[in-house]
């Protein structure tokens, strides 16, 4: 994304290289060009990834980053397979299913969330307190066939229910949600847990649940193709450790202002009310990126992508390829 900001920093690039005697053009070179893209335009989900940008950890690397916002799980992950970007952010089950889908080997090369960010959300007038409770309900999720789809199913098969013996909903991923709920169309809905954090915020009464209850798995994952890795492993290993650098920065140093500073180079959206994503944020951070512990911060957790394998072979959704052939800690552990 371009902005003001980006352009001055541009500018003040090009006064630095022609004090040294050097043209600009050249000192640009030095840095290798790397490309990312979020599922889902610039929400402040993907925050961390902004900051490898906004707070110059991905020029720490020597790296000229791009972060892209993307319209979808589909959308991002044929961009991907198509070579018009590096790494991808995405689901550990859409990593699982996609060599079945797409015949091409995509492989996370770090998790950022350590468990799945979305939870069963119903109200404390008519719970739905386990999975048990869903036969027969109608439930909202984010989109047919997208991963709260796929992560409802297998709640459903844990429990020996079929997705056959729910009904449907769009409702999308957003405090919004409820208000369908209270109009009596869905009986409960998937959520992320930003989602889960702003309705206690709003007093909302709600009983929630993760998906991990019944299928732990992966929750997002940076992911490359294999041929990236065969071709640009340096460069990889540099924006993993710019990620990494990002991620520590926020555990580390107070959010707000590294929402805001990001904020002059995306348009995050609810930035204005900044404490919002901020305490969502935290909640995430303590969560889903802690949630293996401090150590396994970025890790691929072995235990976890076998067990999301195993769910989706016992519920037969899709083809899933054999657990560690699906991800690779050799770029974290890079020294």
């Amino acid at each position: 994304m371009t902005s003001r900001r980006n352009f001055l920093k541009g500018s003040a690039a090009i006064t630095s290289a022609s004090v040294l005697g050097l043209p600009a053009i050249v000192r640009a070179q030095t840095r290798d060009a790397f490309t990312m893209i979020t599922p889902f335009g610039f929400i402040s989900d993907f925050i961390e990834m902004m900051n490898t940008v906004s707070g110059g950890h991905f020029a720490a690397q020597n790296i000229d980053g791009k972060i892209l916002g993307g319209q979808g799980g589909a959308q991002v992950l044929q961009q991907l397979i198509t070579g018009q970007v590096d790494v991808i952010r995405a689901g550990g089950t859409d990593v699982m299913l996609a060599l079945a889908q797409t015949k091409i080997p995509i492989i996370s090369i770090a998790t950022i969330y350590q468990g799945s960010t979305f939870n069963i959300i119903s109200s404390k007038d008519k719970p739905i307190e386990k999975a048990e409770d869903l036969k027969g309900k109608t439930v909202g999720v984010t989109s047919v066939g997208g991963t709260s789809d796929i992560l409802l199913e297998l709640c459903l098969a844990k429990v020996g229910l079929k997705k056959e013996d729910i009904k449907h909903e769009t409702t999308g991923n957003s405090p919004g949600a409820f208000q369908i709920l209270k109009q009596g169309r869905v009986d409960c809905f998937m959520g992320s847990l930003p989602v889960v954090v702003a309705l206690k915020a709003m007093n909302e009464d709600i009983v929630a649940w993760s998906t991990d209850r019944y299928a732990p798995t992966p929750g997002q994952s940076y992911v490359t193709t294999q041929q990236t890795i065969d071709t640009k492993p340096a460069i990889l290993t540099r924006a993993i450790k710019a990620l990494t650098a990002s991620a520590k920065e926020m555990i580390d140093q107070p959010l707000k202002p590294i929402f805001e500073r990001a904020a002059k180079d995306y348009d995050i959206p609810g930035i204005k009310n900044v404490d919002a994503l901020v305490a969502a944020e935290k909640a995430v951070i303590d969560q889903l990126w802690l949630s293996e512990g401090k150590e396994n911060l970025m890790r691929n957790v072995p235990k976890l992508w076998k067990s999301g394998v195993d769910a989706l072979r016992a519920s037969n959704i899709g083809q899933a390829s054999d657990a560690e052939t699906l991800y690779t800690n050799k770029f974290v552990d890079a020294k």
